[in-house]
């Protein structure tokens, strides 16, 4: 009889088409409206007091907090989501299965432990309404893939762990993300700017620019209708920035449904806009060739330009401008060192 009323339930609680994006493990509890119970909670030390806000694991300006002006705010950006397990073993270890939340082929598959943050990580490159969009998949006990596997929607790629830099076992979590690659010589442009080695090729994390990923999986889960391309430029922008066309200007490629009518056309510089977080969102024709990236708007804010744009900006009040790693930035873009 349990089994019965439990699989019944299941039924309840699953869409009845096939969503764009899945969830990637079994916990739903955000589709239940219970997030404590979805995000894992981060370990916060702050004014002298301990705490484990659940909030620390979803996307955005959720960390780092400072006080300013008798308020609190927040100044590091977590460019994905973590999702806390559903089962564990005795020992604590988590037992989530990690499955591909849409189609698509494997573009990496890290298994080196200590290798960055994100410990083992996979990358997934899904052909999504004739653009190309990436969902990574960190901090797994092991990965079940490799580079240049076709995976199918749904499909065990890997198992919940706790590799990466500062985890332990009691917040063992999937770090997930649903991105866009900026760049299509990263390797380059990461040779020009640090000095340690880059083991991860294109698929470095500085390579991916991370849209909300919360927001995509329960649109996916509550509509059938629902469009990447349309959620992307939706999305508020908070500057727009114009950069000349050039050849290493893969982003527009990739991405068509950041162009009004889906399609590239010759223009000698595109003024494109931006979010807060550093993900591209639409792009329009410029006049004119730049010789240099031109910073043409910025949205208002309270805060300082280089906490509101994780770095981009910087400036005083009242007159922003892109800082040195704003325009390391705009160079993985345009491919032009």
């Amino acid at each position: 009889m349990i089994p019965r009323l439990f699989a019944a339930l299941l039924l309840l609680a699953t869409p009845a088409h096939a969503a764009l994006f899945d969830w990637p493990t079994e916990n739903r509890a955000l589709l239940e409206g219970r997030p404590e119970d979805f995000y894992m909670y981060v370990d916060r030390h702050f004014e002298g007091v301990a705490s484990k806000p659940w909030q620390g694991g979803s996307f955005g300006f959720v960390r780092g907090p400072q006080r300013q002006s008798g308020e609190v705010i927040f100044t590091t950006l977590h460019e994905g989501i973590d999702i806390a397990p559903v089962r564990r073993d005795a020992q604590g270890n988590p037992l989530d299965e990690i499955r591909a939340s849409a189609a698509g082929t494997v573009v990496h598959a890290s298994t080196e432990a200590g290798a960055s943050n994100y410990g083992r990580y996979v990358v997934i490159e899904h052909e999504i309404e004739g653009g190309k969009i990436y969902t990574l998949y960190a901090h797994l006990s092991a990965a079940a893939v490799s580079a240049g596997q076709k995976v199918a929607q749904g499909q065990a790629i890997g198992r919940m762990g706790y590799t990466g830099h500062g985890l332990n076992r009691e917040r063992a979590h999937l770090h997930f993300e649903i991105a866009m690659r900026l760049g299509g010589d990263f390797a380059a442009w990461h040779a020009r700017h640090f000095t340690e080695p880059n083991k991860h090729g294109e698929f470095n994390g500085l390579n991916l620019a991370g849209i909300e990923p919360a927001a995509v999986l329960l649109a996916s889960a509550k509509d059938p209708a629902f469009r990447l391309s349309d959620h992307i430029r939706s999305l508020p922008p908070f500057y727009k920035i114009t950069i000349p066309a050039t050849r290493g200007l893969t982003l527009l490629r990739d991405n068509p449904w950041l162009l009004e009518n889906g399609k590239p056309s010759r223009a000698p510089a595109w003024t494109i806009a931006f979010t807060n977080y550093g993900a591209p969102v639409s792009a329009t024709p410029a006049e004119g060739r730049p010789t240099e990236p031109r910073l043409e708007w910025v949205e208002s804010t309270p805060l300082a330009y280089h906490h509101a744009t994780r770095g981009i900006l910087g400036g005083s009040a009242g007159s922003p401008r892109l800082s040195d790693s704003g325009r390391r930035f705009l160079e993985l873009i345009t491919g032009a060192f």
